[in-house]
């Protein structure tokens, strides 16, 4: 992103919130995470690498790190964010959850006329609505209880684990997150992500 590495970014990120030890899963090209970030000292924190033989999702590599002695934060790679992770940590102790999941709102504009109906009788019309969801924004806050519902070295999702809590009525709860996030996996995303970047959206 611009003249940097994402994950630099979030390293940076990660720092300025007080967190000082992170732990990065790696599969493909781990060599030249390794080479980059070195041990984290010169980034401000410490780093430890989780090395997965084969993709364990994003839950799965969760079992290779050490267990924390508190909540501890997960987020995906591929994120470009300016969530306040102090801010996400108090409302997860305030709502006592095992989980808390970082939900964004997402706008689906539907380009025709919407017809609503009662089996053939036409009851309504909506003329291009707009249609709002909460999505699973991948930034999580997890209590080191719920790594014991993670398989050992198995594929496993933070998706799978949140619903294996809910199938117990265990707490999980969401954080609306208002600030900027963009998930860069497409193309799209990547290109408007340099361009707030390069304008200063993002820092």
């Amino acid at each position: 992103m611009g003249d940097r590495p994402l994950l630099e970014r979030t390293i940076d990120q990660l720092r300025r919130s007080g967190i000082r030890e992170v732990n990065l899963t790696t599969h493909y090209l781990p060599d030249s995470i390794v080479e980059h970030f070195g041990d984290g000292d010169s980034f401000g924190v410490k780093l430890n690498y989780l090395k997965e033989d084969h993709p364990l999702g994003t839950a799965g590599g969760l079992k290779l790190m050490k267990k924390a002695s508190g909540p501890f934060l997960v987020m995906n790679g591929d994120i470009l964010t300016g969530v306040p992770f102090q801010e996400m940590f108090a409302y997860h102790r305030k709502n006592g959850a095992e989980i808390t999941v970082g939900a964004r709102k997402y706008e689906v504009q539907v380009p025709f006329g919407v017809v609503e109906c009662d089996d053939v009788r036409i009851t309504g019309l909506k003329e291009k609505p707009s249609l709002t969801f909460f999505i699973n924004a991948g930034i999580y806050l997890l209590e080191p209880s719920v790594c014991d519902l993670i398989p050992d070295g198995e594929r496993f999702d933070m998706t799978d684990l949140i619903q294996k809590l809910l199938d117990e009525g265990r707490s999980v709860v969401s954080f609306p997150i208002m600030e900027y996030w963009l998930d860069v996996g497409r193309h799209e995303d990547y290109q408007k992500a340099q361009e707030d970047v390069r304008s200063g959206k993002i820092q």
